[in-house]
């Protein structure tokens, strides 16, 4: 994933109190991208790769020094929301949710430190909370630059997003980060399955599409909507597609404007620039 930093001519750093600011964190990069909410324009795009994955001490680092030299990060906005993106997370029922016992829920599923925290977000399409854990330095590092900041994990707007505006047809939706990505099948506006999956190459890819497709008995021509770190040219894309005739990218809705289109494809970061728009 290249870096980039894209802004429109009339984008206004004096303004920023009428635009949205939706942050993407990772072990492996930071991202951002400023939505103009007057005229529904994004005016600003920038992604920062760190090249590998951090650990938590050089991650710490790196987040500050994207905060504090960048002079987007420092002025106040309509809204801030921030997406964290960690495998760190799972699906809990409202029936059964007790916000009093995550801790043991959370330990029960994977490891959490003292050094890392429990958050959970309400997920309005599916009567669930999506909970997951965050490092506590990011939290604080992100409450101390904007303090109206809402936490969010990728899955969050991936599903929200699914059911406020997917097909009414079978549908298997990918989104793509480094090391993994994020499946979730839809159909008739409900969730039929919603999984995590760990890749290092296209091989792998296609092994657990087909199995999930294999698994809900779904032909070869259920349509397949890709988003996330991958375009046409990658080898992923290209195995995808020799095998399922029906695989295409998703794009952003006709009412919001994306003028970056041509140095960075839409579905690229689409989870975080959908953000903002489905919660």
């Amino acid at each position: 994933m290249k870096n980039i930093s894209e802004k429109t001519q009339t984008f206004n750093i004096n303004k920023t109190s009428t635009y949205n600011l939706s942050i993407q964190i990772s072990q492996w990069g930071f991202t951002y991208c400023i939505l103009d909410t007057y005229s529904k324009e994004y005016v600003a795009i920038k992604h920062a790769g760190y090249g590998m994955e951090l650990s938590d001490e050089n991650l710490y680092d790196k987040i500050k020094q994207n905060l504090t030299s960048d002079a987007c990060m420092g002025k106040s906005y309509k809204s801030v929301d921030m997406i964290f993106v960690t495998r760190k997370s799972l699906m809990v029922p409202n029936q059964i949710f007790d916000k009093t016992k995550l801790k043991d829920l959370v330990k029960a599923n994977f490891e959490i430190s003292d050094k890392e925290e429990i958050q959970f977000n309400k997920l309005k399409s599916i009567s669930a909370c999506n909970v997951f854990v965050i490092p506590s330095f990011i939290t604080t590092l992100m409450v101390n630059t904007f303090p109206e900041i809402n936490f969010y994990h990728e899955a969050t707007p991936f599903i929200e997003n699914l059911i406020k505006n997917g097909s009414e047809d079978t549908t298997v939706s990918v989104n793509f980060y480094y090391d993994f990505m994020d499946i979730a099948v839809t159909e008739k506006g409900k969730v039929l399955l919603y999984n995590t999956f760990a890749y290092k190459n296209a091989t792998d890819v296609l092994y657990c599409v087909s199995s999930v497709m294999s698994k809900l008995k779904l032909g070869k021509k259920t349509a397949v909507k890709l988003s996330g770190y991958h375009d046409k040219e990658s080898d992923i894309f290209k195995l995808l597609y020799d095998y399922l005739p029906n695989v295409s990218f998703v794009t952003l809705n006709k009412d919001l404007k994306y003028p970056f289109g041509e140095n960075l494809p839409d579905h690229t970061f689409f989870n975080m620039m959908t953000l903002p728009c489905v919660l």
